[in-house]
């Protein structure tokens, strides 16, 4: 064992600079031994980082990169010098390894305790780096625990809005996009919008809709069915009505002024299905036609998914849905009853087998009115700042309250030209 400590101090003084070997030499004998290994919770919800952070000297040290990540922050390793290069809010942040001194927007400022490496992984002070991100930062002795709230982030935010949401319209201006719930399949598979309460109004729509696009909101309009006669099945077993439906919706869409549509077809493929396969290439190949269709019309076509590994419906390709759709809006509720708190933990879940599946960029994190309170909204939309998926999407506006607005307006920069 002596011979190997002498190996690795031997070896360690010929990559770093004579005023860094202390620090570094102390970290690298600490990771050896016993270390405590306290835990990070972010925005509510426990934060896995390999390697595990490392209290050390009344200081919690952590890898650079998967904190930066979840923090949504530009981060670079500069090898030459040994520094961690990290830009936020303008800012330019620079820590060197070894070094108190770190740099932050030019200006020198002194940490407690300098980088270092342990375990071929850079560690850096947690509360250094994610303060200068604007995050919140608090500490608990007693569990050994970190609690992080991130920073406002300017995620992509869309709001349905159906029948009886009229008295908060007001929230509308603060999201990027509406998306209006006045259609649906009929029973024979064919688009329609003067069915249940999937209808267009009576009056006034119109006059909404400009009303909302004055305002700078984008505007899409949802096209609902759960396949309860069967309208599904008919619709991706005909390709000469799979061509009418997207002529029809495109052709609606410009008529009536809307940037794109939102495809809510569920029920597709539940859980015990034997056709799983089948079904997951007639709709993908049935997604592609429509997005064809609205793509040579300038529209936009955003898809309506279960989500892969605790949702009811499996009949959903994520990689093909993806590779036409412009972006997938996954359900993340139902889990438990609507009117619970859905649980983190399945969500993450589902957001982690997503991600892994397309890449975050097209993802859209749907959260469920019905089910959150104030706290569990800003739980679920931490999650999608974390994964920094493309945004987040609420179901539905008619139940939103002043306090909900707020839960979302902590989290997210809405709009910051209204704020």
């Amino acid at each position: 064992m002596k011979r190997f400590w002498v190996s690795l101090i031997a070896a360690l003084s010929l990559v770093v600079p004579g005023g860094m070997f202390t620090e570094r030499a102390e970290a690298v004998g600490m990771a050896m031994g016993a270390v405590q290994t306290p835990s990070v919770v972010l925005d509510g919800y426990h934060l896995p980082i390999d390697p595990q952070p490392i209290l050390y000297k009344d200081r919690v040290m952590v890898p650079f990169r998967p904190l930066a990540e979840a923090l949504g922050i530009k981060v670079e390793w500069e090898p030459k010098t040994s520094t961690v290069i990290a830009e936020s809010g303008g800012k330019e942040l620079r820590m060197q390894i070894g070094n108190k001194t770190a740099w932050v927007g030019g200006k020198a400022v002194q940490l407690d305790v300098a980088p270092f490496i342990t375990e071929g992984r850079s560690l850096i002070p947690l509360r250094f780096f994610s303060e200068h991100a604007g995050a919140q930062v608090s500490w608990n002795d007693k569990t050994q625990t970190v609690s992080m709230e991130s920073q406002e982030r300017d995620l992509h935010t869309m709001v349905f809005y159906g029948l009886g949401s009229y008295g908060q319209k007001e929230y509308l201006p603060y999201f990027d996009e509406a998306s209006f719930t006045w259609s649906r399949l009929d029973a024979n598979g064919v688009l329609v919008t003067d069915e249940s309460e999937y209808q267009w109004p009576a009056a006034g729509a119109e006059e909404l809709m400009q009303e909302v696009q004055t305002a700078g909101v984008d505007t899409s309009l949802m096209v609902f069915s759960v396949n309860e006669q069967g309208e599904l099945t008919k619709l991706l077993n005909d390709v000469a009505l799979q061509q009418r439906f997207a002529n029809d919706l495109a052709a609606l869409l410009v008529q009536k002024g809307i940037g794109g549509a939102y495809l809510d077809f569920e029920a597709l493929a539940p859980t015990g299905s034997k056709d799983i396969a089948t079904v997951r290439a007639q709709y993908a190949a049935f997604v592609k036609r429509v997005a064809d269709v609205l793509h040579s019309k300038g529209k936009q076509l955003t898809v309506v998914v279960s989500p892969l590994e605790h949702g009811w419906y499996r009949g959903y390709d994520y990689k093909a849905l993806a590779a036409s759709a412009d972006a997938l809006f996954i359900m993340a509720y139902s889990y438990v009853e609507d009117k619970l708190p859905q649980p983190v933990d399945k969500i993450d879940d589902d957001i982690r087998a997503a991600v892994a599946a397309v890449g975050p960029e097209k993802l859209i994190l749907g959260i469920n009115a019905y089910s959150e309170t104030a706290q569990g909204v800003q739980e679920k939309i931490g999650l999608a700042k974390r994964y920094n998926l493309h945004g987040v999407g609420f179901w539905i506006l008619r139940v939103f309250d002043d306090p909900f607005m707020d839960a979302i307006d902590a989290k997210l920069l809405l709009r910051p030209e209204l704020n």
